[in-house]
Parts: C-alpha cells; structure tokens; sequence
C-alpha cells in the first residue's frame, strides 16, 4: 500500500472540544466590551448638559454645614479683592433662586459656564449677588444639584 500523504481530508487541527476555551474567552471579551460601551454611555447621558436647570424653591432651611467657596477669578466681573463667590445651601433654600448651565468646556474633570439667577447666595459679603456668570466643574454643580433634590424644575403642588 501506498503511504498516507496529508491532503486537504488529512489536516491536522485541533478538535472543536479543544478550541472551546478559546471560543469562550473570545465571546466573554466581547460581552465585557459591549456591557463597558453600553454603561459610558449611560453615564454620559447623566451628565450635566447645556440648559440643565437647579431651582432653589423657596422652604424651610435646613441645617446643611457645607458651603460652596468660589473663587473670584471664577466669578465674571468680581473683584479678586472681594474675595470668594460663596453658594450657601441654607440661604439658596430660604431664598429661592436658579442656576442654568449656558455651556460646557470638555476638560478633566469637565467645566460648566452656568448663570445664577435669584436673591442672593449668602450673607455678607461673600454674597455673589442677584445674578452671576461663573464657571463650576462637575463636581460643584453636582452638589449644588444635590441641596436643589436634582436638576430640574420640581412640579409645583396646587392648593
């Protein structure tokens, strides 16, 4: 008899039993991705965004210990020698007042351009007014949007 010669019936590839864990670890990285991509993208959605709204509805205060100090160079038109923007939580609750975001700067972590709008943010001269321009980041109109119960205009309750 003629000896066997490797042809296209006589390859030698591993059996399908031997490529499963290849074949698993494959569709895993794929699922690890695809679930990665879906949640960025859930997050992003959260994010601030251009005409997001805090309104301080006039209540009760609260006793909440936290101020928000901000610095005069972030604060359009305010003097470096009146020192910090100060966001008192207890005083934007007794007084009412809101901040929109008119834009956003892509930076890390990223910045906001927002306009305060309403009586005051504190007393004394830390005040920063009726109304101010001033830039934020994320993490300073996250707590503002916190003491406000999120961002947004709350509905109303008619009496």
């Amino acid at each position: 008899m003629f000896p066997l010669e490797p042809g296209p019936k006589h390859t030698s590839f591993a059996s399908t039993p031997a490529r499963a864990p290849a074949l698993a670890a494959t569709v895993l990285l794929v699922a690890i991705v695809g679930m990665s991509t879906w949640l960025a993208l859930k997050f992003d959605a959260m994010r601030p965004g251009v005409g997001d709204m805090i309104v301080f509805a006039p209540a009760p205060a609260e006793a909440d210990s936290w101020r928000l100090h901000v610095a005069p160079a972030a604060v359009a038109g305010r003097d470096a020698a009146a020192g910090p923007c100060v966001f008192d939580p207890n005083e934007l609750s007794a007084t009412g007042g809101s901040l929109i975001v008119e834009a956003r700067e892509n930076v890390s972590p990223p910045r906001f351009r927002v306009h305060w709008a309403g009586k005051r943010t504190a007393k004394g001269p830390e005040d920063c007014g009726a109304a101010a321009d001033l830039m934020l980041d994320r993490y300073e109109l996250q707590r503002l949007a916190n003491a406000a119960g999120g961002f947004g205009v709350k509905p109303a309750v008619l009496r």
